[in-house]
């Protein structure tokens, strides 16, 4: 039997030398895998010289070392300056849903940069903004495993909005990962003061391609981009989020330039109004989605009237008149805004996402 087993092996290209050797070498695995657990999140020294023994069974990840940066920083450089330095914000928000309609802010956090479109970096960070917000409700268990915020941490508490003005007092960009989300709860959090709803906004999420600034990166997730490039922070609390993603703009080399690119340029949502059914597989083939209001409460407030449509966003005229022209031979030989066949909108950083 263990000749046969033997001569199978060797066969495959692997002797019986060798499937000891692996054998031996997943045993290891498994007690680092012990060894680990047991330290939780502290680093385990212990496994050293497994690491020295075997390196290419493990990944090293560093935390992102602007995390370390705490609430209140100021002018702090991080790269010399290009001299075309302009203002930017990098916001994020924990609530207590993720209905924009209905959900509250239970912390916003702000990070004032400067950056060089020249040179496409964040040159300096010039304060770290962090503060909660009571929702005058009970947190859902979900949020308090999240977050980590309590009902305690935000009793009482207010966001200052006098501080809030006065980062954004020089008209920033405003950068958040998800600005549709974003945006959204920021604007319907201070609606009365119309000098901050007016901003331009860019979103890091659906304006950069960031697997095509790093092979490694198969995630749009912030987390699993800095993971993917080697890197840790602890998630989910506003102002960490914010310098974490402010790390991946100046080390995932393109990043910056490129949402800054998108953010100069329009946007033309379609909207391909009373599709046939038939023409869904050539839709969706041809990257359309399906909006249907009953599913999702982000409904555009100047387009209530329809709730079930398909729709697409291109970046530039040329593939605006292409969709148009596609959609005209797809379903419908006499489209104009008149006749209703499709609904587009132009929009620029002060107008998406709202």
């Amino acid at each position: 039997m263990d000749n046969d087993v033997n001569e199978f092996n060797s066969r495959d290209g692997i002797t019986a030398d060798e499937q000891e050797k692996l054998l031996s070498e997943v045993n290891d695995l498994l007690a680092s895998v012990k060894v680990k657990e047991a330290n939780g999140d502290r680093f385990p020294l212990e496994l050293l010289p497994a690491i020295a023994k075997n390196p290419d069974n493990f990944k090293l990840l560093t935390r992102i070392p602007y995390t370390r940066f705490g609430i209140g920083t100021k002018s702090i450089k991080l790269h010399e300056p290009g001299g075309d330095e302009k203002s930017m914000v990098i916001l994020d928000t924990e609530t207590t849903g993720l209905d924009p309609h209905t959900s509250k802010i239970i912390e916003l956090a702000m990070v004032k940069v400067k950056y060089s479109p020249a040179l496409g970096l964040v040159t300096s960070i010039e304060a770290v903004y962090d503060e909660l917000e009571d929702p005058y409700e009970q947190l859902a268990p979900e949020v308090v495993r999240i977050t980590g915020i309590t009902n305690d941490d935000v009793a009482g508490k207010k966001i200052d909005e006098g501080a809030v003005c006065a980062l954004l007092a020089d008209n920033p960009l405003i950068v958040a990962h998800n600005a549709a989300f974003d945006r959204n709860m920021f604007e319907k959090r201070f609606a009365h003061l119309s000098s901050l709803c007016n901003l331009p906004w860019g979103c890091t999420l659906s304006e950069i391609k960031w697997s095509s600034l790093d092979d490694r990166i198969s995630s749009v997730k912030q987390e699993a981009i800095a993971s993917a490039t080697g890197y840790f922070y602890d998630a989910h609390r506003a102002s960490t989020d914010c310098l974490a993603l402010l790390w991946l703009l100046n080390n995932v080399q393109g990043a910056l330039t490129a949402l800054l690119n998108s953010v100069d340029s329009l946007t033309y949502t379609i909207r391909a109004l009373g599709a046939p059914f038939e023409c869904r597989t050539a839709l969706k083939n041809s990257g359309y989605a399906w909006y249907d209001s009953s599913r999702n409460r982000n409904q555009s407030p100047w387009w209530v009237s329809c709730d079930k449509y398909w729709y697409k966003t291109v970046r530039s005229a040329e593939d605006y008149q292409r969709e148009i022209e596609f959609l005209t031979e797809l379903y419908h030989p006499m489209i104009t805004p008149e006749n209703q066949g499709v609904f587009s909108m132009a929009s620029s950083a002060y107008t998406r996402y709202k």
